[in-house]
């Protein structure tokens, strides 16, 4: 029997919100905005946290774009407003990710705190380096809940939760996927500048779709191959 997406969305939201404590692959603590609060990393196709990340963060981008539109109606300048607001990943769906990007060749992970999804990954492996020998991983997707981004709304709740998340993820690449240390991307255009940081490699002959490419090699690694 197929079910619809319709169905597995409504299937979802009458289940239990609880997340399952199944697949944690780490722990550790996160700083917020008074005191630090425990995280974990789950690792795994989960349609119920997908689902939650199509939940709690859309309900915030929306609120986020309603006090950005009252904004204007009250005559101010919204222009640098939409212009630094981290939008670019808004239409991502998440549960309908899961449910395509299936099998042995992806792999999930989710960092949860206090009961909800505070970053989401999916990479694809594996993955030639286009920089060295041997295979590292693809990123996919990649990205934290719009509270813990800069925005005009509210304080941003926690700090670091993106490369919390991708340093478990290269790590997990490498104990469990046996890949050499390393990773690719395309980038979203606003998070470039992030990847830079990072001392990841541009290489303009991957680039598609207006995203650039992007792959770091651990150098020791690097060195070695």
């Amino acid at each position: 029997m197929k079910f619809t997406l319709e169905e597995i969305r409504q299937a979802l939201d009458a289940a239990s919100p609880v997340i399952s404590t199944d697949g944690i692959i780490a722990t550790g603590k996160l700083a917020g905005k008074s005191s630090q609060v425990d995280y974990s990393i789950h690792a795994g196709w989960d349609l119920q946290i997908a689902r939650l990340c199509d939940r709690t963060w859309g309900a915030f981008n929306v609120s986020l774009l309603r006090h950005i539109r009252s904004l204007e109606v009250k005559g101010d300048d919204i222009g640098p407003l939409l212009e630094s607001a981290q939008l670019e990943d808004y239409h991502w769906r998440w549960l309908d990710k899961s449910l395509a990007y299936r099998g042995d060749s992806y792999r999930w992970f989710f960092l949860v705190a206090e009961d909800y999804p505070q970053a989401a990954c999916l990479i694809h492996h594996p993955k030639a380096s286009v920089a060295a020998a041997g295979d590292i991983f693809y990123v996919e997707y990649i990205a934290t809940a719009p509270w813990n981004r800069e925005n005009v709304l509210a304080e941003r709740i926690f700090k670091g939760v993106g490369p919390k998340l991708l340093d478990r993820v290269i790590s997990y690449a490498q104990g469990e996927l046996n890949l050499r240390p390393g990773f690719s991307l395309h980038s979203l255009p606003k998070a470039e500048q992030f990847y830079e940081k990072l001392g990841m490699k541009s290489f303009q002959e991957y680039d598609k779709e207006g995203m650039k490419f992007f792959e770091w090699i651990d150098s020791e690694s690097l060195s070695k191959g």
